[in-house]
């Protein structure tokens, strides 16, 4: 194993058991998928722990009640002032969402009345030129169009660097959630997932992201560990969380549970592998015109892997109950 490889989750692993907390932006769609919803609440869940800081949430897409919904959830969580980043570029798109509008009509939220009106590239540069050099970690659970724009973008006030030597200076570790492994084989050209919506985006990422970039898997893996049954018990007056659960389940008529996808990313960002993720190391990813991916062992790449695959299969449950668990946790007073 090379040490471009030891390193970054060597890192991973000092942060998790250090006393400061990871530095973290979210990135999400926040509209066709509640997976969303669940791997927010944890990141708030693992904040109130102490384990992460949340520097800012971006939104990848162009759904009109995303961002809404976000600051409804911040707010329950008690961090109403969050910044939020609204997608940047041209090639972002508008899903629709069972939820999102739900969330935020029902609950606390002022981001149409009051809150700051930023596009996501502005606060990716702000948020990270303001942190220690190779401190932040990036989880993303949407499309990749704030992402792709971030590395083409210019100086500003907020740095002298371009974008791609910004995120090379101050990003640990990335983790993108997105798509199949080790191949996405579906011939049609839906704009499903998130490496679809907005292919350019994916591929740039893909080949000129400058640090660690870990791939997380979807498909069985995922509803493998999914989540729901007890979400929907909470009352969903008082949880956000549950009333999201509640809509999408009963409008997209997926079953009782969801998929855990975007959990998964949000987990390994936090807390890394162990003790439950099979890593593949040697590889790149591969992503064609429409967005299909395809991990190959040739070229490999040291800055790209990707994990689609428990140890013990049968630890799935536990996962499951640490997902629903930590998505059900109450607001911790500030």
């Amino acid at each position: 194993m090379t040490l471009l490889r030891v390193l970054p989750l060597a890192l991973l692993f000092t942060c998790s058991l250090c006393a400061a907390p990871l530095p973290v932006i979210f990135d999400t769609d926040m509209d066709s998928d509640v997976d969303d919803v669940a791997a927010l609440a944890q990141l708030h869940a693992f904040a109130d722990m102490g384990e992460v800081e949340i520097l800012a949430v971006m939104v990848s897409g162009h759904n009109e009640w995303s961002a809404p919904c976000i600051d409804a959830l911040n707010t329950f969580y008690q961090r109403p002032d969050l910044p939020i980043g609204l997608v940047s570029g041209t090639r972002g798109i508008r899903q629709d969402s069972f939820f999102a509008r739900e969330v935020a009509e029902a609950f606390p939220q002022d981001f149409q009345a009051k809150h700051e009106k930023i596009e996501a590239v502005a606060l990716y540069r702000r948020s990270l030129a303001a942190r220690p050099d190779s401190s932040v970690v990036i989880v993303s659970v949407g499309d990749l169009t704030n992402l792709a724009a971030l590395l083409a973008s210019g100086p500003d006030e907020h740095s002298r660097l371009n974008g791609r030597d910004l995120v090379e200076l101050k990003v640990a570790h990335y983790v993108c959630m997105g798509s199949r492994y080790p191949a996405e084989t579906d011939p049609g050209t839906s704009k499903w997932g998130n490496f679809r919506p907005d292919p350019e985006s994916t591929r740039e990422v893909n080949d000129l992201w400058p640090t660690m970039l870990t791939f997380t898997g979807g498909g069985e893996f995922a509803h493998s560990m999914a989540i729901g049954r007890k979400i929907v018990k909470l009352d969903p007056t008082r949880s956000p969380v549950s009333l999201a659960y509640r809509s999408y389940l009963g409008k997209a008529k997926v079953g009782p549970v969801r998929h855990s996808a975007d959990s998964i990313a949000l987990l390994v960002g936090v807390r890394g592998f162990e003790p439950w993720f099979k890593v593949v190391e040697r590889g790149s990813n591969h992503i064609d015109e429409i967005g299909r991916n395809a991990w190959r062992e040739e070229p490999d790449h040291p800055l790209r892997r990707y994990t689609s695959e428990l140890k013990n299969p049968a630890d799935a449950p536990k996962i499951a109950a640490l997902f629903e668990e930590l998505a059900m946790r109450e607001p911790q007073a500030k």
